[in-house]
């Protein structure tokens, strides 16, 4: 079966409205009335804009009417030439450190597809689970888990995952509609995305979301730091589904020999690691290493990326020419980062997020910790549903997070650590993961399927959140 026209992209959307006017309308209609209308007490005209600018942002990029990078660009310049922020401040976040440790991400991405070091990792996994439904169910889902660690991005993660899953599928004599076909790829898609939030360079939004914490509230993550805070919650979750999909999804069959056997032809046929594969997975493990051990010496995340990197490009050790790893990089992610951090910038420099926080504290006065975690979660994960990447849902409500914070007398981390569980994921409609509009586009499964297996994924996410937030992350000193 021929793969699916899908962008497996971050942040590109396939789905788009049909009447892209309307949003330009809505965009545009946020700056008339930021200029045109009096004032509230406590708002400068720069504020309003600075409002306008997020307004219109969150529009373009949860309707997905174009590139989300490109929307930003259009709102970093309006905001220069509108005063709000000089051009030089509006592009200095383009500037930051974890923007190289996006272009590691990216390489290092281009490198495992390459060699095939990841569909090989996949195929070990899968190989020691036999045939058992359950089993190879729990290694699909778990070779999800394991390559977040070395595929930095989900979409590439569910396309090394897919075809294996497929091949077992036709080999084990299934077909379209089958109840184990269907957990395989919506357990690929979910384990996918959730991956990436357990792991600070797992996905581009997750490497924004260290960097927004960094820079709007303080605090700098270290990768040992974010996994401890969040990977055992993505090992639960992934547990938790895998239990569901199987009542939701009954397999038909109690054994797959011809799944089995189909793995194993696979790696008799890749034979033992190639040069290239042996050369990707030891930049692998030294990466690791200095990415846990590093800050000893003060060596940062992305300098890390960087010396694990780099020898993959160099004469001797070469796995990719320099064209293809620069060709490999997704400039837009970049720019949207950059974009995102201008943006927040902006807010905070017109004192517009100062007045949002007045007008939030006059509606909600100070609600407890218990109220924030119930309230601010449910509300995050419902507005995920009409985002079309993550990137740009965590990029819209960081800044709002860290402010709203401030003004409650609540810690702006923790706050922060609530909207990346339920901001990042989204498992309602394949249309907000590219995972989702890459395994639906196979069309094993009914997008009820997609829908009933998405809600019961949101709401493990949801009360797995509000335990993280109530218990586990206090432990760890990341209370409210």
């Amino acid at each position: 079966m021929a793969p699916p026209d899908v962008v497996q992209a971050e942040i590109v959307a396939s789905s788009r409205p049909h009447r892209a006017w309307v949003v330009w309308a809505a965009a545009g209609a946020a700056f008339a009335l930021a200029a045109a209308l009096p004032l509230p007490d406590g708002l400068s005209r720069q504020g309003a804009y600075a409002i306008a600018a997020l307004a219109a942002a969150i529009v373009l990029w949860a309707s997905g009417v174009q590139d989300p990078a490109l929307s930003g660009l259009l709102l970093l310049t309006l905001l220069s030439v509108l005063g709000v922020l000089p051009f030089p401040d509006a592009v200095a976040g383009l500037g930051t450190e974890f923007v190289w440790l996006l272009v590691v991400t990216f390489i290092l991405a281009e490198a495992m597809a390459h060699t095939g070091l990841g569909r090989r990792i996949a195929l070990v996994l899968l190989h020691r689970a036999g045939g058992r439904p359950d089993a190879v169910l729990l290694a699909v889902l778990g070779s999800a888990v394991i390559l977040a660690f070395v595929v930095p991005t989900a979409a590439g993660r569910a396309s090394m995952i897919v075809p294996v899953c497929l091949g077992i599928v036709e080999a084990a004599g299934l077909g379209p509609g089958s109840r184990l076909a269907t957990a395989m790829l919506l357990g690929t898609s979910f384990a996918s995305v959730m991956a990436g939030v357990g792991i600070m360079t797992a996905a581009g939004a997750t490497v924004y979301a260290a960097g927004a914490f960094a820079r709007l509230a303080g605090w700098g993550w270290s990768y040992s730091g974010w996994l401890a805070a969040f990977f055992p919650l993505v090992v639960v979750f992934v547990l938790v589904v895998w239990r569901l999909l199987l009542a939701l999804f009954p397999p038909e069959r109690v054994t797959l020999a011809g799944g089995a056997a189909y793995v194993e032809e696979q790696l008799r046929r890749r034979g033992a690691l190639s040069p290239g594969e042996r050369r990707v997975l030891a930049a692998v493990i030294v990466m690791f290493a200095l990415w846990v051990v590093g800050p000893r010496w003060h060596v940062t995340t992305a300098q890390a990326g960087m010396i694990g990197v780099l020898p993959l490009l160099l004469p001797g050790l070469q796995v990719l020419t320099w064209e293809r790893a620069l060709a490999a990089v997704r400039w837009n992610v970049i720019i949207l980062f950059g974009v995102a951090l201008a943006l927040a910038e902006a807010l905070d420099r017109s004192g517009a997020s100062h007045w949002l926080t007045a007008g939030a504290l006059a509606a909600v006065p100070r609600p407890t910790p218990v109220a924030t975690a119930l309230i601010l979660t449910p509300v995050v994960l419902l507005a995920r549903i009409g985002f079309v990447n993550n990137l740009g849902m965590i990029a819209a409500g960081l800044p709002l997070a860290f402010t709203l914070a401030r003004g409650w007398g609540l810690n702006p981390v923790w706050v922060g650590m609530l909207v990346v569980m339920t901001a990042g994921p989204g498992f309602v409609l394949p249309t907000q993961t590219p995972t989702g509009m890459i395994t639906a586009g196979y069309q094993m499964y009914t997008m009820r399927d997609h829908m009933r297996a998405g809600m019961v994924a949101s709401a493990v996410l949801l009360v797995l959140t509000w335990c993280a937030a109530l218990v586990y992350w206090p432990l760890l000193g990341y209370g409210p």
